[in-house]
């Protein structure tokens, strides 16, 4: 159960401080960036959507044609002015009004453990529907023997962290997994998912 409320959860829809907690927690963020960059693996011409995309962090991974969406408005401010030449918008992938095919991947980082199964289900047949070519999902699993990361997961405004098998569950519903893999970054394990959206 998620127990992050009332003031915190608003402490951490500040762009700034977000930005730095994930930094710490993560042991920097490097390893992580590369395993996204690779999975990726963004091609010459190829546009991306990422989806989620908070204060716009990942834009700097990608040159090109590259497009960030987020529900938050806050966030959507900070990463125009933070990361000029990159685009940004605000959305709701929940009712996503984008034409089918727009982009060639669709990237969703920490995203999907904020919503329940239901909306989880009509994220992932949005993104399939939108993306051409390819999905990259990357998110949080439960860390089993690990106190603090329990804790720390506990505290994470997303109230939906999945096991690593019942993340495929879902995806494996509307795209052919072609990569899987889960690694460990500072005080987390993270899932790594790519799939072709099934015709």
């Amino acid at each position: 159960m998620n127990a992050t409320t009332g003031f915190w959860y608003h402490f951490f829809d500040v762009p700034a401080v977000y930005n730095s907690v994930r930094s710490v927690l993560l042991f920097g963020k490097k390893k992580m960036y590369l395993e996204i960059q690779n999975a990726v693996a963004l091609q010459e011409g190829e546009s991306i959507l990422d989806v989620g995309s908070g204060p716009g962090e990942l834009s700097q991974l990608f040159s090109g044609d590259y497009v960030g969406m987020d529900y938050s408005e806050n966030y959507v401010s900070y990463a125009e002015k933070k990361y000029l030449g990159k685009k940004f918008s605000q959305g709701n992938v929940l009712l996503l009004d984008i034409p089918e095919k727009s982009y060639d991947v669709v990237l969703l980082a920490s995203f999907i453990h904020h919503f329940d199964d239901t909306e989880v289900q009509t994220i992932l047949r949005n993104v399939a529907m939108v993306a051409r070519k390819r999905v990259v999902i990357l998110e949080p699993c439960p860390w089993k023997g690990n106190p603090v990361a329990w804790f720390l997961l506990n505290m994470d405004r997303g109230a939906h962290v999945r096991e690593f098998t019942v993340q495929r569950e879902f995806i494996e519903k509307y795209f052919i997994v072609e990569k899987e893999s889960f690694f460990y970054s500072g005080l987390y394990k993270l899932s790594l998912f790519v799939g072709t959206p099934k015709s």
